[in-house]
Parts: structure tokens; C-alpha cells; sequence
């Protein structure tokens, strides 16, 4: 779930980045127009941020086109309405913090051209915290797989890949994901950023990609499984030397493979076997050449039945890297079901709604591995209550008025602590003095004088100094 470090970081960036906005907004020669709905931004608050990010994980429920169509209020469409939306937050807050959304701080980033520079600058903390979390609160089963994710997106940056194999998304940023095979369960995620930036290994990237997320799980007697891209025979040796497992499919021209794999001509269902140390490898014939590399199990044939239910007999070490290798493949299956439609947003927002998803879905199957109840609910109904909790069970209006308190005071204090200057209007419009509208209702005149800062209407003078020294200017 997203804990505690993640929602506080939000709120801390959030705040910092709507600051310097607001500064720089304000500074003269701009003027922010009275109709725009960050004129009003007031800080926001961990009651804010953890409605915001269960209306968030909601949206991958209820898909709609737009962000506005949550909260519209059209007699045309009422039956695709959603007023539970408008309940907890307003649109207009809701965009104000979507606006806002940051996860760093802008000021610590190092220049394009400078060495040290991150591209996951932004969303970088987000992922230390949520590894670190899932590492601390799941321990892995045996058998773990190592494969890649791909996090939709189309728009312009240079970490976008375009991955064929891929039917869900075949454009978005690529991901290096340590899973648990038996129940999807992400333990670890390691963003790529393309050959140019990973640092040079002397046994290449995907040897040390293995390597990095399985360090912490060596000695344990894991069995990890890996694609070809992946494969080397250094590798399953390495693993084995630190007491972990391996199974692996493998290009039989890869170095270090058996030189008779290369040309070897096999019939259907017929097997080879060659062994090095404690390391097997094997060439098997099925609708085409398949190459295994393993150092668990061994070469016996053992009888399967396929989805028609007809019986035929394949490897041992097949059948067992088929069962692991779809550690990933099954956690893709549940964050599809859910992910949120948000179309227009930036690479590491992208990312970050993505690891709020996974964070659900890991507490899904927490869920369903560790509580002990007569009947478990199905992933819809705990992804809805997930939602729920983080959202909470106001729906009379109490949570909106607690927020407006909240903005309100802060409003006041503002008022009394910052510092002010009377302006004129700009476009000489004229407005109420709010000091004599509440001491003198009978009063009708228009000012041209307004506080720069607070933008209300104040007689300058006596009813200016009232307004910033008293938090009950009207008594």
C-alpha cells in the first residue's frame, strides 16, 4: 500500500512546487485573472492527498474520457454520471493538485549536460520507497522470475521504447521487474534508461540487471527463471555459485554454448542433453529448436496435457521454467484490470500512477496469501474497498467542509502574517470594501483599492490595517 513516507512526500513536494509557482505567477508584469482556480491554492494536507489517490486508483474502475467527465452534471448523461466524485473533492481542487503533482524537489536536478544527470529525477523517491516497502513486507517464495514491464505511454522522451511482443502496450517506458512466480507479487522494479545511461558492465547489462535485483535473494536457494534475453552461461553459473537456482531459455549461439547445439537437426519430441559441472544444457525439438539452461532438476521426460487435453511429454526443466517464468506475465494480468486511462500527462506521472496500482495489487495478493477468512473477496471488490479506505466513508459533505476549514484558516493566517500592499485594480475595475461590507451593510460604494496579495477590496487606510490585524475584522 502506499505508506506513510509516500503520501507525506507528496505533500511536502506538492506544496514546494505550488509555492514557487505562485511566486513567479505573481510577480509583475502577470497578473493571474480572478476566474482561474489557482488564484485561491492554499496548501494541501495528508486528509487531501490520500482522497486524491483513491479518486486516482478509482479511475481505473470507472474508465472515462477525460478528467472533467467525473464530475459532470449533464441531464443528457445521467445515466454515466458519478457524483461520488464531486462528494470528496471538488474538479477544481482535483486539477489544482493534478497541476501541482511532484515527487522531488526541481531545485536538486542536475543540468542535461552535467555528469551525475537523472532522468527519473522526479520520480525517483517514489520508487526507492515503494521497492523498499515491498521488499520489507512480502517474503518471496522459492521460485522468482526476472522479466520486463511496459508502463503505456506515446508521448515524446527519450526513455519511450517500442516493444513488438507487447499486446497491451507496445510504446511506454520499460521496466526490469523481480517477481514472484506463484503469485504475481512485484517485488522489485529498476527503470531502464537505455544503453547510453546504464553504467558499462564487463559481463553486459542484462548480466548485471539479473545480478543487481537478485543480490539481496542469493544464498536462500531461490529459483530464479529468465528469458533468452537475458541468458548467458556466466551467468547460471554465477547464480549457482551464490546459491541460487536457475532455469533459463537461451540462444544456442551464445558463447559458451555446446558448438553441436548450432547445427544439431532434431525430430519432434526428441531431446539432447550435455552437461558442465553442475550446469545442464538442453536442445529439445518442438514446433521448433528450443534451448534450456538449468542447474536444478534434471533430463527425465514427464507427461503434460495441454489446453485441448491432449497428453505428450516434454523436459522436466521445461515444464518447471514454464510454471516460473510467468511470475510478471501474471502480474501484468492484474494491473491491467485496473490501471487508470490518464491520457495527457507526463513520463513520470505515468510512473508514478503505475507504482500507486502495483501497491494495490501487491496488497491484493498480501491479502489473499496472509489473512485467514471464510471468504476472501475477488480482486474488484478488495480494489473498490482499497479505494474506499483511502478515500473514506464521508459522503455527507463533512469531509469538503473539514477542507474548507482547513483552507480557510490558512487563509486567515496568511492574512495576518505575510506581508501586504494596497494596489489599485487592474482594468480599472472597481470593487466592495470587505471591511465595510461587514460593519456597514447599508454602505454601497465601489473602491478602485484591493491588497495585492489577498485580492480583496479594502479602503486604504483604516479598513486595510483592520483586515491584516484582526482575524474578526467585521466585530
Amino acid at each position: 500500500m502506499p505508506g506513510r513516507s509516500v503520501i507525506d512526500l507528496l505533500v511536502t513536494e506538492i506544496n514546494r512546487y505550488a509555492t514557487k509557482c505562485n511566486a513567479e505567477r505573481s510577480r509583475p508584469p502577470r497578473v493571474v485573472p480572478e476566474f482561474v482556480r489557482l488564484k485561491n491554492w492554499t496548501p494541501v494536507i495528508r486528509q487531501e492527498i490520500l482522497p486524491f489517490v483513491g479518486l486516482v486508483l478509482s479511475m481505473g474502475v470507472v474508465k472515462k474520457p477525460t478528467y472533467e467527465s467525473y464530475w459532470e452534471n449533464n441531464p443528457r448523461s445521467w445515466s454515466m454520471e458519478t457524483p461520488n466524485f464531486a462528494q470528496v473533492m471538488s474538479r477544481n481542487r482535483f486539477q489544482a493538485i493534478l497541476q501541482f503533482l511532484h515527487c522531488n524537489n526541481n531545485e536538486t536536478a542536475l543540468p542535461h549536460d552535467q555528469p551525475g544527470y537523472d532522468q527519473l529525477h522526479k520520480i525517483s523517491p517514489v520508487i526507492d520507497i515503494l521497492n523498499q516497502s515491498f521488499a520489507e513486507n512480502y517474503r518471496l517464495n522459492k521460485d522468482v522470475c526476472v522479466d520486463e514491464r511496459v508502463v503505456g505511454f506515446k508521448g515524446r522522451h527519450q526513455l519511450k521504447q517500442y516493444l513488438s511482443n507487447k499486446k497491451a502496450h507496445k510504446w511506454g517506458i520499460k521496466l526490469w521487474v523481480l517477481a514472484e512466480s506463484y503469485t504475481g507479487y512485484t517485488h522489485q522494479i529498476k527503470v531502464y534508461k537505455g544503453r547510453r545511461n546504464e553504467a558499462r558492465s564487463e559481463n553486459g547489462q542484462e548480466y548485471q540487471v539479473v545480478t543487481e535485483l537478485m543480490t539481496p535473494h542469493f544464498n536462500i536457494e531461490h529459483h530464479v527463471a529468465v528469458d533468452s534475453f537475458f541468458t548467458s552461461p556466466k551467468l547460471v553459473h554465477d547464480v549457482k555459485d551464490n546459491g541460487t537456482f536457475c532455469t533459463e531459455t537461451v540462444i544456442k549461439t551464445r558463447r559458451g554454448m555446446p558448438k553441436s547445439y548450432r547445427n544439431a537437426k532434431l525430430q519432434k519430441g526428441d531431446m539432447t542433453v550435455k552437461y558442465q559441472g553442475k550446469l545442464m544444457a538442453v536442445l529439445w525439438a518442438d514446433r521448433r529448436l528450443v534451448t534450456f539452461l538449468t542447474t536444478t532438476g534434471s533430463a527425465s521426460m514427464i507427461n503434460t496435457t495441454n489446453s485441448t487435453g491432449t497428453d505428450f511429454a516434454i523436459p522436466s526443466a521445461v515444464k518447471r521454467y514454464n510454471f516460473t517464468m510467468g511470475g510478471v506475465d501474471l502480474g501484468d494480468q492484474l494491473l491491467l484490470q485496473f490501471e487508470p486511462n490518464l491520457k495527457s500527462v507526463k513520463m513520470w506521472r505515468k510512473l508514478l500512477f503505475h507504482q500507486l496500482v502495483t501497491a494495490a495489487v501487491n496488497a491484493f495478493i498480501c491479502y489473499k496469501r496472509t489473512f485467514v477468512v471464510e471468504t476472501k473477496l475477488e480482486h474488484l471488490k478488495f480494489h473498490q474497498q482499497f479505494c474506499q479506505d483511502l478515500i473514506g466513508n464521508d459522503r455527507d459533505g463533512t469531509r469538503n467542509q473539514q477542507m474548507r476549514t482547513v483552507r480557510l484558516e490558512h487563509r486567515q493566517l496568511a492574512r495576518i502574517t505575510e506581508r501586504h500592499f494596497p494596489e489599485k485594480i487592474p482594468d480599472d475595475k472597481r470593487k466592495k470594501c470587505v471591511v465595510c461590507a461587514g460593519t456597514d451593510r447599508f454602505k454601497k460604494s465601489r473602491i478602485q483599492w484591493w491588497c495585492g496579495t489577498c485580492k480583496v477590496g479594502l479602503c486604504v487606510g483604516r479598513c486595510f490595517k483592520r483586515y491584516h490585524t484582526r482575524i474578526n475584522f467585521e466585530e
